[in-house]
């Protein structure tokens, strides 16, 4: 396989081995994938170990190279298994630090310990069939759109779902795309147990036709479901100014807090930035300042700033943080460039104290 001959950048973060605190990549094509799991049970160290072999078969088989991975999320079942499956991550990408942000939710696979989704380099030629049963998708270089999380109500998952798609798909529409250019799906659930039935919903929405790779989330909330998805635009215009273009949609309301969809235009450069939270000091307020601060440093050495993210995404320890998230995005956040987002409550951050994390995409000040 060939690969671009510019490696991405990483600021490593040496308090947590084998994570950066952001990572660099040029516009490129990418490999999304799925929540992958191992293919074998066992204890936490030997699922991450076997769950990480076999994304690297996915991430291989799309064209893609599993040694230069991006973003790397972890989705683990249980806190008792998090050390286990911090420190498979931090021995995997001991040289080439990872994007890393560790999320707590039960797994659709039954009995697994932990899932991995990423994101990793493309450009290389798909094995046959490498992106056949929606395990990974390529994002080819050029334009792309990240779309909030959207919510329709429902008497139950599958209905929600099924609303949550249509506005989806509306919204693909109006912006000239297609469902043949939705690269990855998350979709957030309450209850999680109704999983099954959200994953059919999300397949049948695409007419028969190929479903990208979908990660599934637990999160506690009155709405059945939110769903968000990032999608190829390589044939919309190239936004004017910085070639970011920050959108409402016609028939939802605007925020001054997140956009709708944030179009990144061809030649852009992406930066992944990892989990950050507030490292249990003090209250839900003290806590969101100092990862916002964290936040700043980060995009800062990266050569970004707050006026410059695509993509936030909230994890959310209790209403408090949610709150206080409110407040202090109307300080950083410039209302005409804020990124497209969603917010989930999580019934646990895996450390004791924790009340958010946040993880994030940017692009560079030129």
């Amino acid at each position: 396989m060939l690969f671009s001959a510019v490696p991405p950048e990483r600021l490593p973060r040496p308090d947590r081995p084998g994570t950066a605190w952001s990572v660099r990549v040029a516009d490129r094509p990418l490999v999304f994938t799925a929540a992958i799991t191992a293919p074998v049970f066992g204890g936490a160290d030997e699922e991450a170990r076997a769950a990480l072999a076999e994304l690297d078969a996915v991430v291989r088989a799309a064209g893609g190279d599993p040694a230069g991975l991006l973003r790397l999320n972890a989705l683990v079942g249980a806190d008792a298994d998090l050390a286990a499956v911090e420190a498979a991550v931090a021995r995997r990408f001991a040289e080439t630090p990872v994007a890393f942000t560790l999320v707590r939710t039960p797994l659709a696979a039954a009995g697994r310990r932990v899932a991995f989704e990423a994101v990793a380099p493309g450009g290389g030629a798909p094995a046959e069939g490498g992106l056949a049963g929606g395990r990974a998708a390529v994002l080819p270089a050029g334009g792309k759109v990240f779309v909030s999380g959207q919510a329709e109500k429902g008497a139950d998952v599958a209905e929600a779902v099924r609303l949550t798609m249509a506005g989806l798909h509306r919204t693909l529409a109006h912006l000239g795309l297609g469902a043949a250019d939705v690269v990855q799906i998350k979709a957030f659930l309450a209850p999680f147990a109704d999983h099954a039935a959200a994953g059919r919903e999300v397949a049948a929405s695409f007419g028969g036709g190929p479903v990208p790779p979908l990660v599934l989330l637990e999160w506690v909330s009155s709405l059945p479901a939110e769903i968000e998805l990032i999608a190829a635009a390589r044939n919309l215009p190239t936004p004017p100014g910085d070639q970011v273009a920050w959108l409402p949609l016609p028939w939802l309301s605007v925020s001054p807090r997140f956009c709708r969809v944030a179009h990144v235009g061809a030649g852009v450069p992406l930066i992944f930035l990892g989990g950050i939270d507030g490292e249990g000091s003090g209250d839900a307020r003290g806590q969101m300042k100092r990862i916002f601060e964290q936040i700043g440093s980060a995009l800062y050495e990266a050569g970004s700033s707050y006026r410059n993210l695509v993509k936030a995404t909230y994890y959310l320890g209790d209403a408090r943080a949610r709150g206080e998230l409110g407040e202090i995005r109307g300080v950083y956040f410039d209302p005409t460039r804020a990124p497209s987002a969603s917010a989930l409550e999580v019934r646990s951050l895996g450390q004791p104290g924790r009340g958010a994390r946040i993880d994030l995409i940017a692009f560079p000040v030129k």
